[in-house]
């Protein structure tokens, strides 16, 4: 069975004129949309159609092929569309790969927007890290140097030692470790990685932030 076929087994000819616009009398005649009929001369059954007017005469394809200056192939794949016939054309067929090839694209476009933003996170925690390590040492030789009192009664000062070898073993990770465990700290502790590293930040400048200004 051709493509014809298979779109004329699937719908009637009465149908889809009728859809079409042609009003069909119950006696199956209608006014012919080839010439000007003012009289219905035009007789639509379930498999053709035929004007007794002007002599045309056709099957759905053939109506809709000339009502819409289509080739019989282009008005078949239409009717298929608007229908929503279950029937693979060339267009449908180079419609399924396109939307493919668009997924695929798509789902590439993704993957290489989630790597970016992957490796870019690693980089920037790194110095990120590095910072608050620093900023733990210098906090610890201010604290030494001017008041050692200090350390026994300050929660910020108390907070950046507890946090101090989270921060180092997160740095492992990211310098020293495989791609699956930097991996599974993006996933899975990225937002506790950037609260506890702006919180230790947070913490020395503000220990810092009174001697900082008297060197400036």
């Amino acid at each position: 069975m051709n493509l014809f076929e298979k779109v004329k087994a699937l719908i009637s000819a009465r149908t889809v004129i009728s859809d079409y616009g042609v009003k069909i009398s119950k006696n199956e005649m209608a006014c012919c949309p080839f010439h000007n009929d003012k009289h219905p001369s035009m007789k639509v059954t379930d498999d053709h159609y035929h004007c007794f007017g002007c002599g045309s005469h056709g099957d759905v394809i053939s109506f809709v092929a000339r009502l819409k200056g289509l080739s019989n192939y282009d008005a078949a794949c239409e009717i298929i569309r608007e229908y929503s016939l279950p029937i693979e054309t060339e267009h449908s067929i180079k419609d399924k790969e396109r939307k493919k090839f668009l997924k695929n694209k798509s789902q590439e476009s993704y993957v290489t927007s989630v790597k970016k933003q992957f490796y870019g996170w690693v980089n920037e925690k790194v110095h990120e890290l590095r910072d608050c390590e620093e900023l733990i040492a210098e906090t610890k030789e201010y604290i030494l140097r001017t008041d050692p009192g200090v350390a026994l009664n300050s929660n910020r000062f108390a907070y950046m030692l507890q946090k101090e070898s989270t921060i180092g073993y997160w740095l492992h990770i990211l310098c020293m470790g495989d791609d699956a465990d930097k991996r599974s700290l993006f996933l899975e502790e990225r937002e506790e990685v950037n609260r506890i590293a702006a919180n230790i930040k947070r913490a020395g400048n503000e220990i810092l932030g009174s001697s900082r200004k008297c060197v400036g």
